[in-house]
């Protein structure tokens, strides 16, 4: 019996940070570089720089890092640790809870890393990069026509197929007011298109029109396809994503097939009795297949699966009730699917225990971290939390204090020109404040830089925050109204003519609206206070020693 093996495997490919480097020389202990101990308990080098690289990983996207705060990191890992040797000390360690969540990270933390191991060596072929990147950056011409309700774009879409210039229905449909917003032949990459959009214009030829598209809540469009091109320039992200999408998929598909192959060395399946297993039937019935012993599954060097086992793993999939399960015709169709995780967890542990994976460093590194994850997670939940409270009055208080975290962000859309001349610019500028349409002047100003110049911002046809700006982009435009023109000069030495047409403003947002959000953030604030309090108390119990000095 071939099956497809459900393998999932986190292969993340990402920058190197920053880590530290000790300027002095740090102690040895257990063989391992270490920069502090907590009860004598040692905080490795590795596992500073494991925190480090975390705390990169978790920044936010596009923002500048600056110097880092090693001392904080480093205060991070020591409360931790104090708090789980508490932890463990007052026996959070011995909750069902808590073992039963280590010992299923324990067992796929094995199968992770016997995959791993199969997995690293893998590399990703230039041709199958350079495909996958031209994927990414292809950009689509596209004249977009929104509607509010789908009756105007029905009406629209007809008076297309009767035969009539698209071009033409478009301005009908603005004299009638029937399209909310059209948007003039952007080029766009997938990433800028909403998914039914970006679906829908791969399968598109040059020149034709989409369907009626539904995007939620934006209403509805047509779409004319107008062109397709490639960036002459090449995007460094580009290719380092289109890198990872390659990696990825090849490291998955080499480790369904490891899989497959362990399965064919070591599983015997006895079709004949998984096909005649009718769990609908009621012959001999559900209860009666749980004592069942036949065996249902032979697996070289390790305990077979009986109809029974089978059975329960059946029944735990359906834990709303396998009754209900059955009365609706839905278990005889999961078998296959449910044998085939079955069969993989008990192979690939097998192999991880053969290869002796959990003697290995690393497992236990892993093992240790989670380890100190979850009772420090425990020892919140069950010690510090429940003595904290929220009032209303606080929440307000909260809400008043950072009013701009609760404002919706400015949005506009704009169109810009961009010379290599200020004094170009300037007179470009002057020309559209006393009236010079913007696309007459966009074909006929001089001094203009070419579009596919590397380093150009794309402000065209996207609807942009102000905040996701470049910092003096956003200064020069924030505040504009629909029909103004703004200048920017850029760090590169570009300068930019740009007309708003759109614009979204600012609004705060109804306390109501953000009370949720605003009560988790107060609350995770007072329990940072709390561990920190707690572990200070704590301090005076455990010795804490660290070794690495100016961590900042």
């Amino acid at each position: 019996m071939r099956r497809a093996a459900s393998v999932a495997i986190a292969c993340l490919l990402l920058a190197a940070p920053r880590l530290f480097a000790a300027d002095g020389k740090l102690p040895v202990i257990d063989g391992k570089v270490t920069v502090a101990t907590v009860n004598d308990d040692p905080i490795t080098l590795e596992e500073f720089n494991r925190a480090i690289a975390e705390a990169h990983a978790t920044n936010p996207k596009g923002k500048k890092a600056g110097r880092i705060d090693y001392s904080a990191i480093m205060n991070r890992l020591i409360n931790t640790r104090l708090i789980s040797i508490e932890g463990k000390n007052i026996g959070l360690d011995e909750l069902p809870e808590v073992k039963n969540e280590l010992e299923a990270y324990s067992r796929e933390t094995l199968m992770k890393l016997l995959l791993e191991r199969q997995v690293k060596d893998i590399k990703a072929h230039p041709e199958e990069v350079e495909k996958v990147y031209q994927e990414l950056v292809k950009e689509w011409k596209i004249t977009t026509v929104r509607f509010e309700n789908e009756d105007a774009a029905k009406k629209f879409s007809q008076e297309l197929k009767a035969g009539n210039n698209f071009e033409e229905a478009v301005k009908r449909a603005r004299a009638e007011g029937l399209a909310r917003e059209v948007d003039q032949g952007s080029y766009l990459k997938d990433q800028d298109l909403t998914l039914p959009v970006a679906r829908l214009v791969a399968t598109m030829e040059v020149g034709s029109v989409s369907p009626v598209v539904s995007v939620g809540k934006k209403g509805f469009v047509i779409f004319k396809l107008e062109g397709m091109r490639f960036p002459e320039h090449e995007d460094p992200e580009a290719w380092k994503k289109a890198k990872r999408q390659v990696l990825n998929r090849k490291r998955v598909q080499a480790a369904k097939d490891y899989y497959q192959d362990l399965e064919k060395k070591y599983v015997t399946v006895n079709e004949d009795l998984l096909a005649a297993l009718d769990y609908e039937s009621k012959e001999p019935g559900f209860e009666k297949l749980l004592e069942d012993k036949r065996v249902i599954v032979e697996i070289e060097g390790e305990e077979p699966i009986t109809v029974g086992e089978f059975s329960e793993a059946l029944e735990q999939k359906f834990y709303h009730g396998i009754e209900q399960a059955i009365a609706s015709k839905r278990v005889n169709d999961d078998k296959h699917q449910v044998l085939a995780d079955m069969l993989q967890r008990r192979v690939l542990l097998m192999e991880a225990s053969k290869q002796g994976i959990e003697k290995t460093e690393e497992y236990n590194n892993r093992v240790k971290d989670h380890e100190i994850s979850v009772i420090f997670g425990t020892f919140i939940n069950k010690v510090i939390a429940p003595d904290i409270t929220l009032d209303g009055k606080e929440l307000r208080a909260y809400y008043r204090e950072n009013s701009e975290e609760y404002t919706t962000p400015e949005m506009m859309r704009m169109k810009s020109l961009v010379f290599a001349k200020k004094s170009d610019a300037v007179a470009a500028l002057s020309k559209l404040t006393a009236g010079t349409d913007f696309n007459w002047l966009s074909s006929k100003a001089e001094g203009q830089v070419d579009k596919n110049t590397k380093g150009l911002l794309k402000l065209e046809g996207t609807l942009l925050t102000t905040r996701s700006l470049p910092e003096d982009l956003s200064r020069a435009v924030s505040g504009a109204n629909p029909g103004d023109f703004r200048m920017y000069d850029s760090p590169e030495g570009y300068f930019y003519v740009l007309s708003i047409y759109h614009v979204i403003p600012a609004k705060p947002q109804p306390f109501e609206e953000v009370k949720g959000q605003i009560a988790k953030k107060v609350f995770q604030d007072k329990v940072r206070k709390e561990v920190e309090i707690y572990a200070d108390k704590l301090r005076e119990h455990y010795p804490v020693k660290i070794y690495a000095k100016d961590l900042r």
